[in-house]
């Protein structure tokens, strides 16, 4: 009995020990951390882990820890320990929310926030950050907008409420809305130049061009230095009548953001109206070819396609080829696509993995269940084609254009290989009709406009390449190149 007694005695002496140690352990941290020695303090609650495995808030300084690293995989993971070990708490709530927003899992950090919003209701904080993540969406951003504004009754002193309130009013449209409330984040800030740009913008779409240009002017002189603040003057000062300065800024638009093209439809009203109409013409043709085009590149990369990705590829490496079906049936991805089918979706996959003799079997599979969908047959022909299955590629190819004569993918397969084949007509053809944004298309449809002698055309294409891959300097070299070669030598015949 002694023995159970002296046993209960020593637990009892150290739990009572365990708080004041931890706390010691807590304030320690803390100092590491405002001294900015994360690596020393994670360390230091990595340690204490062993003794306080369970603990709510060890769990969650050192989720605050991997939070300020970046590392948000790892904050989340402390901070799901913290509130398991102490459910409902705000703060963790709070931070997992942004953690799962960091990680651009829009889904979890709303409905993480939304916990929070329903245990605090009138916690000014979480009401922003709930109105915050509801104003991402189109479909819940006047939901988002009323959270904002209980947040600002509750608080109208919380940091940039007004320009989240006024950002919001402005992607609902409400652009009188929105001046009131960005002027009054502006009062509250004058140093805001992206509250200031957005108002331009507010003011600009309700034809009140002086302001706009006072307010694009001051977003300008307060940082907020972007193509689109450039664009906007110089479009303010192309309807206030005042061309010739609206050269320098719609320029140095172009400068900043090369894709930027209505740019260039602003840049000819310019010319046209101060009488250079050579150079009005060629900046209309600019931004005729550079508008309108199809970026297929990030067709499978949206948040849905990122979701089933992370999912599916678990099992595809397992060779759990069922399994990997029936979960891309199940999710919103199916829904996102118009050619959901998830034997297509799981053929992209393949293809995305390199196993390209499983994405044609999937893709197979698909045509079959999906006879009329051009896109699926199209891809099909991208992987014959990637696989120098030219005779197949081309049936197939044909066979989406036979199904819709605009299918984006058949058109630069079919101008892929007229090029190879050396029919530089016919692949301009294709590839002209595509309206591709697909850099390696659009370098095919220079050089073959080139060989056919639309000196013109292919200048132009050239221009739509520096403007879409701005940045990619191998590939802008690359491009150089090919136009030095032709203009040194002379104009190739036309197959």
């Amino acid at each position: 009995m002694r023995t159970v007694v002296a046993f209960l005695l020593m637990s009892s002496f150290i739990a009572g020990q365990a708080g004041p140690d931890l706390t010691a352990v807590l304030r320690q941290g803390a100092r590491l951390v405002d001294q900015g020695k994360l690596s020393a303090a994670q360390e230091l609650y990595e340690k204490e882990l062993g003794s306080y495995p369970d603990d709510p808030d060890l769990r969650l300084e050192l989720g605050m820890v991997y939070f300020r690293q970046r590392n948000w995989a790892k904050a989340a993971e402390n901070y799901q320990a913290s509130l398991a070990a102490a459910p409902g708490k705000i703060k963790p709530l709070y931070y997992l929310a942004e953690a799962y927003f960091m990680e651009s899992d829009l889904d979890r950090a709303r409905d993480t926030i939304a916990e929070a919003a329903r245990i605090a209701p009138d916690d000014a904080q979480v009401c922003q950050k709930y109105g915050e993540y509801l104003s991402a969406t189109i479909e819940r951003r006047k939901e988002g907008l009323a959270w904002l504004q209980k947040a600002r009754r509750l608080n109208p002193g919380l940091a940039r409420i007004d320009f989240q309130i006024g950002k919001t009013e402005f992607d609902l449209t409400d652009y009188r809305s929105a001046t009131s409330s960005l002027e009054t984040a502006l009062k509250k800030d004058s140093s805001d130049g992206q509250a200031a740009f957005y108002l331009a913008e507010s003011w600009a779409s309700l034809g009140d061009w002086e302001k706009a240009q006072g307010d694009y002017n001051y977003a300008l002189a307060h940082g907020h230095a972007d193509g689109p603040t450039y664009y906007g003057l110089g479009r303010a000062l192309v309807e206030l009548g005042k061309p010739d300065a609206a050269l320098a800024p719609l320029q140095r638009a172009i400068v900043v953001q090369p894709s930027l093209s209505k740019a260039h439809f602003q840049l000819g009203k310019a010319y046209r109206e101060l009488g250079r109409s050579k150079e009005a013409q060629y900046e209309t043709r600019l931004f005729s070819a550079m508008t309108d085009r199809i970026d297929t590149s990030n067709e499978l990369n949206g948040p849905e396609e990122e979701d089933a990705w992370k999912r599916v590829k678990p099992l595809l490496e397992a060779n759990q080829e069922q399994e990997a079906l029936e979960l891309l049936a199940k999710l919103p991805v199916a829904d996102v696509l118009d050619h959901g089918e998830p034997h297509y979706l799981l053929g992209t996959m393949y293809y995305s993995l390199g196993r390209k003799d499983d994405a044609k079997r999937m893709l197979n599979i698909a045509r079959t269940l999906a006879p009329k969908s051009s896109r699926i047959v199209a891809y099909l022909g991208m992987v014959e084609l990637s696989s120098g299955e030219t005779v197949a590629a081309e049936e197939s190819f044909q066979s989406a254009l036979t199904l819709d004569s605009a299918e984006v993918l058949a058109l630069i397969g079919m101008g892929s290989i007229r090029y190879q084949q050396k029919r530089w007509a016919d692949a301009t053809e294709y590839l002209e009709k595509s309206r591709t944004a697909d850099i390696g298309a659009l370098f095919m449809l220079c050089d073959a406009d080139f060989r056919v002698g639309r000196t013109e055309d292919a200048l132009l294409t050239a221009e739509v390449i520096r403007a879409l891959g701005a940045g990619q300097q191998p590939l802008l070299d690359e491009l150089e190149k090919l136009v030095r070669l032709h203009q040194t030598e002379p104009a190739h015949m036309v197959p």
